[in-house]
């Protein structure tokens, strides 16, 4: 297969192909007036594809600017065409969140037993590749909305932003447009030159474009002459960036100025392809520097108009800090006990002696500010959250002064701006004005708001006054505010109003068993009979609130997670955490299975309302009804990304309250603080002891980190923290037997060094390695920071600035990286993010980094396909290629690290062959044990005297060797090889249910029906996929027949048997699935059966059955796999609507009914199904068992009569042979 080119490649030659032709995307001239109308965009997120997406986007000369996924196409009831391919599109990761960490290297919790994340900035960024289709490749989206009226006048918005600017601009006589570096000017002909004002601002933004280049703004090049190459790549990224400003405003973009230089891009992007993507990125530069003018002129705005006002807030809040502290209802007593000093002198010794040094004057920012002005004193960073004592004395006391702070600010604002109300008429008017009111009494002079119009109507103040009506963002901040006392019971209603009446009443007696169980008055078993009871389904006692849904299918036989199989779900189940969950024990229990996700969403959200109404804490409810309410948010198909924002918020804000209200809070801090005070005093001088360092795969890692281990990055290698039990670490242990760790070129730990290293090891040893961010690696290479390509990390140079560099230390960086994947741990993170399977399955551990091809299967894949193909290679530079048949997706993929050496290389290639020998070991061992257990098992297993459920569905008699239990219900068929031993056992429950054993060889294993006697007896060899069609073959023929158990172990039972009877003819006997051409597109029973015939040169045979029974009625529309999709699509969203889980707008029901089948094509393809097979044309078609016997018979008759026929030909081509072989007698000479 021919390398396929790296995406860079491909964007480059397209748009060299399109400047040729005068196409490329910033080729194009638009109109003024329509903004944001060009540039393409993702309306799930709603947000337009940036740098060099936007331009490959573009050059696929589509007319809908909407790009989406296929997943994001699903999700909104849409379908993308079958054989539309997609385009890929790539983006950088240069941050991710990770698990916070203590000093043992154990996760750090919140008050909810949840792991605290933390924002790290990676040194090595990440790139991952997606594939998206546009609107004109995807049935079902919404047509084009027309865009919205422009609001503000693209020319005055133009004229703000180059005011803004402070650019220094002349007009001359003439017609040239230009910047000049050495005077840092922009030169433009007269207005009145220009035909238009759109015109002349697109060329006076064009310019302040390459005026951002300036070393004082953003630093480009520009020293080149004009004509140059080095002008031309400064002209291209100033063309890209008048292209997006002017979608961005509706001025429209004219290229007729600069085609001139297409010469020397075309040359540009032929000599570097990634130079166009180097251009894309500085162009969203200008295009962000420029519009910022925009808001720097708002803001300027802004600041006059609150100057004054926040002046008069500052002088509103200059009360002293005593104020607070003083309260005698408000008391910090535990700050001096660990910190030495009394509080108030912490904070006046740090300059904070007013309310409003400590909140700040912005009154939405009170608490925000002065939780961070506050972390400080308490010794803490502002990000900390362990919940200790400082943690909750910072908040409390930051709640405390954003408390005095507002009401200092209202005091101010009711002196300032308060009106007096005279009377209530005017008071009922103000309110129906959306006017604030407040009511004072002279004992107290404090003022009240009036919250209702009852309440005004009934007050009997000493005083009202009114204040202005809020802004809708002063408004949602009270909202938010307001939130944060517990929901009213009108609350809870509203969530359980989505309910049916029975299974609310059980909703809320479960929820009153739960309660009843935390204050003892039931025991576990009485919570979990209640349950059964109110619920249909059983709850754990210790059940901690968490539920699990996990997508089940059947795989072999057997029900499998369907994520970790690759495949699509066809089931779901739902688990509940249980909090006693002793170690080695299942911490989930199973509580039920439903057909649909949605069935299993609707099941868990009633449970966790079960949760929420079972707990007695009233701010503990409102945390529990607002993750309720966010859920379901959520997967409201028609909730806007202002509704998940808002929902989003709500929770936040009643998990705050919840943990503010936590009355264990301050004991659980006590405990902490005492604790940690007696490990200090029991540890008092300790000298630091020795790391114990470990050998850790980085596939392992996680596990690592999740017992303790920390990463050492000067030693390179994961170590075991000091007063950590070592134990749980054994396997990795230094010199241990363990899995082999992926190769590193860092130098092991010290314990594994000898004497004799080389000089090149000690100096590495030597280097002070740093923690560099990716987007500051600038900066410390200017400080003489050098990097490490073998262990991908910077280290302190020899004539680095080591005070520069002194914030990039390990020990300085609370969150760093964790060490560089491997080549094969990028290639398997590129292979899951194009969809495709990695991990252990049949065919080993992928990604097998062999140079060879294989296949796997990929995400939303059928079931047993292998959709995914991919080839990766260790030789030289680490590459390979990743194709998804399925979404399209095609990556050519280069590693980001280093080159192996040859010696790394050969340890990586013959860890994995030692992996794969082990793993074939092992998994030989299990079924071995396996075929022991299912022997042992036959003893107890009976033979069939009358025909169990099974056989009776499906009208067959019982034959020797098929066993079933005493009670005569359930079927066990053996499974055997080609020798005879028994290896597996198929069981079939009285509803048809088929497994296998659990860790049991099924490859390649078979039931002979009659017996295996009786199958070497046998004139031919014919094998059936099910027991059903074999055993209704064998009755039909009279002899001994096979059954294979499924199609994809046709061809392995073919192949082992006829390598055991070669001189048998084989005859397949297949099933024809012909209604899953029409709804998937494939028929996997014939394309199996014919394949498995072909590999031992044999036939294959399929059912001939009566006319209309197995063939699609030609008057009937045609079915399609897009239109079955769209039906099953379609009843799915009108179940869920029956079940009043969504709402459906307007006439959609009509419309998603006339998307459907009709009775009639789902009636065709139901009989269709229902004759597939040799034991479907014996029972359920007119033809009978006599139709059996007829064709079977035919076959084989045919069959023999060839074979026959080919022996004969073997005997008379040998005996020629010997002929010609035999030795001649020399002539006599005379």
């Amino acid at each position: 297969m021919e390398p396929k080119k790296p995406f860079h490649e491909v964007v480059a030659e397209k748009l060299i192909e399109q400047l040729k032709a005068g196409t490329a995307p910033w080729q194009k001239p638009w109109k003024p007036g329509e903004p944001n109308a060009y540039l393409p965009m993702n309306p799930t997120t709603g947000k337009r594809y940036k740098g060099i997406n936007a331009i490959h986007l573009m050059a696929q000369g589509r007319s809908d600017a909407r790009w989406m996924t296929y997943k994001q196409a699903a999700a909104v009831g849409a379908q993308v065409r079958k054989g539309e391919k997609g385009t890929p599109v790539q983006y950088w990761k240069f941050s991710e969140e990770q698990d916070k960490l203590d000093d043992s290297g154990r996760p750090v919790l919140d008050a909810k037993g949840q792991p605290v994340k933390e924002t790290v900035m990676l040194e090595r960024p990440r790139v991952f590749f997606a594939t998206v289709f546009n609107g004109e490749q995807i049935d079902g989206l919404p047509p084009l909305q027309p865009k919205k009226e422009q609001t503000w006048n693209a020319v005055e918005r133009a004229e703000h932003i180059l005011k803004a600017s402070g650019a220094t601009i002349t007009h001359a006589a003439g017609d040239r447009a230009f910047y000049r570096p050495s005077t840092d000017s922009i030169t433009l002909p007269e207005r009145g030159q220009f035909p238009s004002s759109d015109r002349y601002y697109a060329t006076a933004l064009h310019e302040l474009g390459h005026w951002t280049g300036h070393a004082s703004r953003l630093d480009r090049d520009l020293a080149h002459p004009f004509g140059s190459e080095g002008y031309a790549k400064e002209e291209l990224r100033a063309e890209i960036a008048s292209m997006i400003v002017g979608d961005e405003l509706g001025i429209g973009h004219d290229p007729g100025q600069h085609a001139a230089y297409v010469g020397s891009w075309i040359k540009a992007l032929q000599d570097e392809p990634l130079e166009v993507f180097r251009a894309a990125a500085d162009a969203e530069k200008i295009h962000d520097y420029v519009l910022a003018f925009e808001q720097k002129q708002v803001q300027e705005q802004d600041q006059q108009q609150s100057q004054a006002q926040d002046e008069a807030v500052a002088q509103a809040l200059a009360v002293d800090i005593a104020e607070v502290l003083d309260n005698p209802d408000v008391s910090f007593s535990h700050y001096q006990a660990f910190q030495g000093d009394t509080l108030e002198d912490a904070l006046r010794s740090r300059g904070l002696e007013t309310v409003g040094s400590i909140t700040g004057t912005d009154p939405e920012q009170f608490y925000a500010v002065a939780h961070d002005r506050l972390s400080p004193v308490f010794g803490i960073d502002p990000s900390h959250t362990d919940t200790d004592n400082a943690y909750l004395e910072r908040k409390g006391l930051a709640q405390e002064f954003a408390n005095m702070a507002e009401q200092l600010h209202l005091a101010q604002q009711l002196q300032q701006h308060g009106e007096q109300i005279v009377s209530s008429i005017d008071a009922e008017a103000r309110w129906s004005d959306g006017q604030r009111i407040f009511a004072f009494h002279d004992q107290d002079g404090e003022p009240h708001q009036v919250r209702s119009l009852d309440e005004l109507n009934n007050y009997a103040p000493d005083q009202l006054m009114a204040l202005p009506a809020l802004t809708q963002q002063q408004a949602a901040v009270a909202d938010q505010e307001a939130n944060m006392t517990p929901p009213t019971n009108d609350q809870a209603a509203a969530l359980l109003a989505a309910h049916p009446a029975d299974a609310v009443q059980g909703i809320e007696q479960a929820a009153a068993a739960r309660r009843q169980l935390a204050a003892g008055e039931i025991d576990g078993q009485a919570f979990a009979d209640a349950t059964r009871q109110h619920l249909g389904v059983e709850l754990p006692p210790d059940w901690s609130g968490e539920l699990r849904i996990v997508g089940v299918a059947e795989q072999d036989g057997q029900t499998v997670d369907a994520a970790q199989a690759g495949i699509e779900p066809q089931a779901f189940q739902v688990y509940a955490r249980k909090a006693d969950a002793q170690f080695g024990e299942d911490a989930f229990a199973f509580v039920a299975g439903t057909r649909t996700e949605g069935q299993a969403e609707a099941l868990a959200e009633r449970l966790h309302l079960v949760d929420a109404l079972g707990t007695d804490n009233q701010h503990e409810r409102a945390a529990k009804l607002a993750r309720v309410q966010e859920e379901r948010v959520r997967r409201d198909p028609n909730a806007t990304e202002e509704d998940i924002s808002a929902a989003k918020e709500a929770r936040k804000t009643a998990e705050a309250s919840a943990m503010l209200n936590d009355s264990d809070a301050q004991r659980r801090a006590a405990e902490l603080e005492r604790q940690e005070r007696e490990r200090q005093q029991a540890q008092p001088q300790a000298e630091k002891p020795e790391r114990q360092y470990i050998n850790v795969p980085y596939k392992e890692k996680d596990e690592a980190k999740s017992l303790g281990a920390r990463w050492d990055r000067q030693q390179q290698s994961w170590y075991v923290p000091p007063g950590t039990d070592a134990a749980p670490f054994a396997k990795w242990a230094q010199g241990a037997a363990t899995a082999a760790v992926e190769p590193r070129s860092a130098q092991p730990a010290p314990e594994a060094q000898g004497e004799a290293q080389k000089p090149a090891q000690q100096a590495q040893q030597a280097r002070q390695y740093l923690a560099v961010p990716y987007e500051q690696r600038n900066a410390a290479k200017a400080a003489g920071a050098l990097w490490d390509k073998a262990a991908k990390s910077w280290y302190v140079g020899p004539r680095a600035d080591a005070a520069k560099l002194e914030r990039w230390k390990p020990e300085n960086v609370q969150a760093q990286q964790g060490p560089a994947m491997t080549p094969r741990e990028e290639f398997a993170e590129a292979m899951r993010s194009a969809g495709l399977f990695t991990g252990s399955n049949a065919q080993g551990d992928h990604p097998i980094m062999d140079g060879k091809r294989h296949r796997v299967p990929v995400e939303g894949g059928k079931k047993g396909a292998l959709d995914g193909f991919y080839v990766g290679h260790l030789d030289g530079h680490p590459a390979g290629r990743i194709i998804n048949n399925k979404t399209g997706t095609d990556i050519t993929w280069k590693s980001k690290g280093y080159a192996l050496s040859d010696q790394e290389k050969a340890k990586l290639q013959a860890e994995a062959a030692e992996k794969l020998a082990q793993r074939a070991v092992e998994q030989d061992k299990a079924q071995e044990a396996t075929a022991q257990r299912v022997g042992r098992q036959m003893a107890d297993l009976v033979p069939i005297e009358q025909p169990t459920p099974y056989l009776q569905a499906k009208g067959i008699q019982a034959q020797a060797g098929v066993m079933t239990d005493r009670e005569g219900q359930k079927t066990y068929i053996p499974a055997f090889d080609a020798e005879g031993k028994q290896w597996t056992m198929q069981y079939i429950q009285e509803d048809g249910t088929k497994r296998f054993a659990k860790d049991s060889k099924k490859e390649g294993c078979f039931h002979p029906v009659g017996g295996m006697d009786a199958l070497a007896a046998a004139p031919a060899l014919v094998i059936s996929e099910g027991y059903a069609t074999a055993a209704q073959v064998a009755e039909a023929v009279g002899h001994a027949t096979v059954a294979a158990f499924d199609s994809g172990n046709l061809e392995a039972v073919a192949k082992a048997l006829h390598a055991k009877f070669p001189d048998k003819p084989v005859i397949i006997a297949g099933d024809d699935d012909r209604h899953l051409v029409m709804t998937h597109g494939n028929n996997p029973g014939r394309e199996k059966a014919e394949a498995a015939a072909q590999a031992v040169g044999g036939k294959a045979i399929f059912p001939i059955f009566a006319p209309a029974e197995n063939t699609y009625p030609r008057d009937l529309p045609a079915i399609t796999p897009d239109s079955f999709k769209t039906h099953l699509r379609a009843e799915q969203r009108l179940a869920d609507a029956a079940a009043g889980k969504v709402e459906l707008a307007g006439d959609e029901a009509a419309k998603l009914k006339a998307s459907m089948l009709s009775g009639a094509q789902i009636a065709a393809l139901s009989t269709m199904k229902q004759h597939t097979d040799f034991n479907d044309l014996a029972h359920k078609s007119e033809l009978g068992i006599e139709g059996v016997k007829r064709q079977i018979g035919a076959a084989i008759s045919q069959v023999q009569r060839d074979e026959q026929q080919h022996q004969e030909q073997k005997h008379v081509e040998k005996k020629q042979q010997q002929i010609e072989q035999r030795p001649r007698r020399a002539a006599r000479i005379g």
